[in-house]
């Protein structure tokens, strides 16, 4: 991919962006552009796709299917609004060029030059006849160019800069996003000679992926050619992960897994810019993914980072004596001063609470938190609770009961052995009523 974008609250220079691609509903259940901007998890959102190109053709999914009298091309005034939106929120917003599937490519490097013209004038800061998002001027232009041929790219990147550079009243970036193998087989070229502000790595459908860490992912490799071989020696490097198990045929790890992962590699390359993920509708599922890798990377990291709240998610208890109708409360991961605290004493420590809903809890209750894999507990505690560790879940025990509407707030700490403590995925955490 390569990108351009411009917003008065993105900072490229933040190793805390999370980047989230929209518009093919790979789940199914896409929202609007201007719901997802409403997040505050994102700070850039990268529309998919301009998949034909020099003939220009648009594809976003279900979110708009009107044209131009006359034409192909997509007139989407709604999104046009939403794009609005999100820039007033301080979000940057991307058109992404090529994909898995499309047909596109330059045959020359004429043709990149004379197709930076078009895209100028038709998204940018151009005054194109037909603009699919009317006077909405996007933040970028991303090329995810998986197939066809590799030439003209680096006279498309240096005729678009040559626009930048001509416009004072907004400031764009220039990204790719190319798959893991070094050097990537499409824009490797590209990325040598033409000047990115940032890549977004794809880390999965490869054997360097994020299912590969720590041995064979290469990471580093990327790190390398980022200080010795880019035009720019300050580009930033993200991790491109699936939001979900089936976003990608390899290469998902949950919420817990990544922030690791990121945290580790934060701590080791000055180049690392934030998380990229494929797609929104994956990401920002019930599972809540997305929130939670967001909230670990704007929380800075393992040091102290803050859990993710569980924001409207609502996990129904049962027990083995209730025959019928799950009771429903509301969990949150709650920051506090010290949620995390220097993993280099093994220690760790969260706050959690828990809001009944409209049913008491009346038999007391027990709240199961799953261990990251390669973490025991040595001690743990849970201010006025019980809590004992059971088949490698820290199970916090109450004998009381919660009213409706009422809630409960403690603090879970501990020391342990292993590996660094993670995230709890919430989509693993379980609250059971107790006779």
């Amino acid at each position: 991919m390569t990108m351009v974008l411009a917003s008065t609250a993105f900072d490229v220079s933040s190793q805390s962006n999370f980047v989230a691609y929209w518009g093919q509903s790979s789940a199914g259940s896409q929202k609007s552009l201007g719901e997802y901007c409403g997040d505050s998890s994102i700070d850039v959102i990268v529309m998919a796709f301009l998949y034909q190109f020099p003939n220009t053709k648009l594809d976003l999914s279900a979110t708009c299917r009107s044209t131009f009298p006359g034409s192909e091309l997509l007139h989407c005034p709604d999104v046009a609004a939403d794009i609005k939106k999100c820039q007033s929120q301080g979000k940057a917003v991307i058109l992404s060029m090529g994909g898995a599937a499309g047909a596109y490519g330059f045959s020359s490097d004429d043709d990149g030059r004379k197709y930076a013209d078009t895209v100028w004038d038709m998204f940018l800061g151009g005054s194109g006849s037909q603009r699919p998002f009317d006077d909405a001027v996007l933040d970028g232009v991303d090329l995810d160019i998986e197939g066809g041929s590799t030439a003209g790219y680096a006279a498309y990147v240096a005729q678009l800069r040559s626009h930048f550079e001509a416009s004072s009243d907004k400031k764009y970036y220039i990204t790719g996003a190319p798959q893991c193998p070094f050097p990537d087989a499409m824009l490797g070229s590209t990325l040598n000679s033409a000047w990115f502000d940032m890549v977004f790595v794809q880390f999965y459908n490869n054997f360097c992926g994020l299912d590969a860490y720590p041995q064979g992912f290469n990471y580093g490799q990327w790190d390398t050619w980022a200080k010795s071989q880019s035009a720019n020696k300050n580009v930033k490097l993200y991790i491109g992960a699936p939001g979900s198990q089936s976003a990608a045929g390899r290469g998902y790890v949950d919420a817990s897994t990544i922030n690791s992962i990121a945290s580790d590699i934060r701590s080791k390359y000055t180049s690392f810019g934030g998380v990229m993920t494929w797609d929104a509708s994956q990401a920002f599922d019930a599972s809540s993914w997305g929130q939670s890798v967001s909230s670990a990377l704007k929380s800075g990291g393992s040091k102290k980072r803050a859990l993710e709240p569980l924001q409207g998610r609502f996990i129904s208890t049962r027990s083995a004596n209730v025959t019928a109708g799950a009771m429903q409360v509301k969990l949150e991961l709650v920051e506090g001063s010290d949620v995390y605290i220097s993993d280099t004493e093994n220690t760790f420590g969260f706050h959690v609470r828990i809001q009944s809903a409209d049913q008491p809890i009346r038999q007391g209750w027990e709240l199961h938190i799953p261990l990251p894999v390669g973490v025991s507990v040595a001690q743990a505690s849970a201010q006025a609770h019980n809590i004992r560790v059971h088949d490698n879940t820290l199970v916090v025990v109450d004998g009381s009961s919660i009213n409706e509407n009422m809630a409960v707030a403690f603090r879970v700490a501990g020391q342990h052995i292993g590996n660094e403590f993670g995230l709890p995925d919430p989509a693993k955490i379980m609250l059971y009523t107790t006779a």
